[in-house]
């Protein structure tokens, strides 16, 4: 690839991919400005950005082809997620789903948000599990740029008092017992359902194992929904698998995996890397690359 030939490349994929310059640059390891002028033919040194130009691009074609996860399939448990969302965002109420990992509730979260655009996702982890990092991550989703905590809190008020929304929280495990008292406060003040969603401890910190300062909290609490593993069904694989054209046999190994403590992510984990090694995907292909990932 000649010098003109990567500029065209990397302005096609610019205009394909409808990133920006800037994320084009660090993709490539390169400032914006460095890309800016390779483009317009003025960089000095261009022969120090073909190859990582013919790199990227040869990446993003290498995941066109690989094999990807069956798009979204409705299964028992993210019917139950989004049902329990739905009610906390019609009702204006709290509510807290909980269960086990990898079985669909993140999936039905997102299906959720997909169909309704008015609800306000953020996913919690341990440095954003306080007051503070909440109030960054719901700014950020409802266009709040205070930086005072008080100020913070009178405009989120303000802006979902009747708006409609509901918020949820994945990942709400992680969450302090201030900031679950700051959670409440919101949904009292605005009206505004709150769907908690993680494993078992969130239901457990948000009971307090019968503390008197979680009551104002727990009794708020107006759906409780557990998505356990007991709750897949082989049905839900038949649908997620639904045009892999897979037989009874591999499908009713994908079930045994995700009837284990890996869920359906690890029987979704399990089709794409035999789907990566073998190309075409049987019951035999799934059963050895279960055994060599140790899933099953």
């Amino acid at each position: 690839m000649n010098e003109q030939q990567a500029r065209e490349a990397v302005v096609g994929y610019r205009d394909h991919s409808g990133k920006s310059q800037s994320e084009i640059a660090k993709e490539l390891g390169i400032s914006s400005g460095q890309l800016s002028a390779f483009i317009s033919g003025t960089y000095k040194a261009p022969h120090t950005v073909i190859p990582k130009i013919e790199a990227l691009l040869q990446k993003n074609e290498s995941k066109k082809q690989a094999p990807k996860a069956p798009p979204f399939a409705e299964t028992t448990v993210s019917r139950q997620v989004m049902d329990a969302i739905e009610y906390c965002h019609l009702q204006g109420k709290i509510g807290v789903i909980y269960g086990d990992a990898g079985i669909g509730k993140t999936m039905g979260i997102r299906k959720y948000c997909e169909n309704n655009p008015m609800a306000v996702l953020i996913t919690v982890s341990p440095a954003f599990a306080t007051m503070s990092g909440v109030n960054d991550l719901l700014s950020e989703q409802i266009g709040i740029r205070e930086k005072n905590a008080r100020r913070i809190y009178l405009e989120m008020v303000n802006r979902l008092k009747g708006s409609g929304r509901v918020i949820i929280i994945d990942e709400a495990q992680h969450l302090t017992k201030k900031t679950l008292e700051h959670l409440r406060s919101i949904s009292d003040e605005t009206g505004v359902g709150i769907c908690f969603v993680g494993n078992e401890e969130v239901y457990s910190r948000l009971k307090g194992s019968g503390k008197a300062d979680f009551a104002q909290i727990f009794s708020r609490i107006a759906i409780r929904r557990p998505v356990l593993l007991g709750s897949i069904k082989r049905v839900d694989l038949e649908k997620i698998f639904f045009g892999a054209g897979l037989d009874e046999e591999a499908i009713d190994f994908l079930y045994k995996i995700a009837k284990t403590r890996y869920g359906i992510r690890g029987a979704v984990n399990t089709y794409v890397a035999a789907a990566a090694l073998f190309g075409k995907v049987d019951s035999s292909a799934i059963v050895r690359v279960a055994r060599e990932m140790n899933i099953g």
